[in-house]
């Protein structure tokens, strides 16, 4: 069976869905992945809740799970019920998508930050 998973990032380096700069997705068969895709991050030129542009963006390539260094709670809620969040923070994405095929990453199901942001949103509902 085959699964995508969208990962955002910064270079190589795993990033948070408002942070990132590209959108990279993968196939993933067995043990192994491949990227068949990367795009610009459409939070990138959004002006509020950035990572659910992110978001929607990945849930439109049909992907089963995202990877992330961090994720608020907009973005939690958002995905409730659609797909799997996994953190991997301070990974670069092909280690991060080894954890990933291995079954070694943290599922999250709370958000991993209410910090505010340069905009001095901190996310809080």
């Amino acid at each position: 069976m085959t699964n995508k998973v969208g990962i955002p990032v910064n270079g190589s380096n795993v990033s948070g869905p408002g942070e990132g700069t590209e959108i990279h997705i993968f196939e993933v068969e067995n043990t192994k992945y491949k990227l068949v895709e990367s795009y610009e991050n459409p939070a990138i030129k959004a002006t509020s809740t950035r990572g659910i542009h992110m978001l929607k963006s990945v849930l439109s390539k049909n992907v089963n799970a995202i990877i992330v260094s961090e994720i608020g709670a907009p973005g939690v809620n958002f995905l409730k019920n659609k797909i799997k969040i996994y953190y991997a923070n301070n990974m670069n994405e092909n280690e991060a998508m080894e954890f990933y095929i291995n079954s070694k990453l943290e599922e999250i199901t709370i958000a991993t930050h209410e910090s505010p942001h340069h905009d001095g949103n901190t996310h809080k509902l």
